[in-house]
């Protein structure tokens, strides 16, 4: 067949065939990247996602957990659409929603009943001890909300102390030079351990710190099978967990550096939403999350967390929630 070739013409033919076959094997045994990529900081609420995953309930292929060191990186990632999704608190839903971004919440993950907190050194005995004091927390507006709930509980403004910005992943190393810290664990209870004083927590303002899963708008109709995945395989982590406490505490310790007994005890300070309360927060009908997030814009509007007012009456979107009846 090659009789009317020169001999360079069938040397080149083999060598592009052959270059192609290596193309197509590699390709074949190339991940491909996954469609959804959910990020998330290190936090007490979240963990059942990493549960969902370590108990097999998520196919890798169609959706990664990416894990960053505070929440602030979370927000940069999504800003600059490395993420399709995040587990953000609802404070932080608000900023981006002033920003421009268009997404909706899909999942009510938790409400903090004391999981966030404001720490002090052994001398502070009470919280109008922080006149003058310093004060360690991230600049996020989750800590400026817990802090100025602290404050305004002292009698307190905040030219009254001195601020200092810190990253969760550096809270247990600021705590050493700062005299309080605002934090949240598995940060909280290592802190605790070393005999820090916990002077306030988010059990004493309700409602005000959420943690909520958004998705962008321009995904939704894309990876419907994946969010269906995540939702699916949450919900069941969660029964999981209120099935298997000790078990399943025992799996999420190594992540969060924490004893089983302790991941326990973090799970205490936060309330998880089941399915029917999520569809009773989510559903347009009800839409009980935008009644807390319009009070929670308001707040921050009052203490200059938000620029402006944004629009939250079509926030919630509940249609990737399991059915309530299957």
């Amino acid at each position: 067949m090659f009789h009317n070739y020169s001999k360079s013409k069938i040397l080149a033919i083999i060598n592009f065939a052959l270059i192609a076959l290596i193309v197509t094997a590699c390709n074949s045994f190339t991940e491909p990247e996954p469609q959804l990529r959910i990020g998330t900081n290190t936090w007490t609420g979240y963990e059942l996602l990493y549960l969902a995953r370590q108990l097999g309930y998520y196919d890798e292929s169609q959706l990664r957990l990416v894990e960053f060191n505070s929440a602030s990186d979370v927000l940069t990632a999504f800003r600059n659409g490395s993420l399709e999704a995040a587990a953000l608190t609802l404070d932080e839903t608000l900023t981006l929603l002033q920003d421009g971004f268009a997404l909706k919440i899909i999942l009510v993950v938790d409400f903090s009943n004391g999981g966030d907190v404001l720490l002090g050194k052994p001398h502070l005995k009470s919280l109008d001890m922080l006149h003058g004091k310093t004060i360690a927390v991230e600049n996020t507006a989750t800590g400026a909300v817990l802090l100025d709930g602290a404050l305004q509980a002292a009698n307190l403004d905040v030219a009254d102390v001195e601020i200092v910005s810190c990253t969760w992943n550096e809270h247990e190393k600021c705590f050493q030079s700062a005299d309080a810290v605002v934090t949240f664990d598995p940060a909280k209870t290592r802190l605790l351990r070393q005999g820090a004083v916990q002077l306030f927590d988010s059990s004493q303002i309700p409602d005000r710190i959420v943690d909520v899963l958004v998705v962008r708008e321009k995904v939704l109709a894309d990876d419907r099978i994946a969010l269906g995945q995540l939702m699916q395989g949450y919900f069941n982590a969660r029964q999981y967990y209120f099935e298997n406490q000790k078990k399943a505490a025992g799996l999420m310790a190594p992540r969060m550096a924490l004893t089983a007994e302790e991941v326990m005890k973090a799970f205490e300070g936060i309330t998880l939403p089941d399915l029917g309360e999520n569809h009773a927060l989510l559903d347009s009908k009800a839409a009980g999350i935008q009644k807390i997030t319009l009070r929670l814009r308001d707040l921050m509007l009052q203490q200059n967390l938000l620029r402006k007012a944004v629009n939250v009456s079509v926030l919630a979107n509940s249609s990737f929630l399991p059915d309530l009846f299957q």
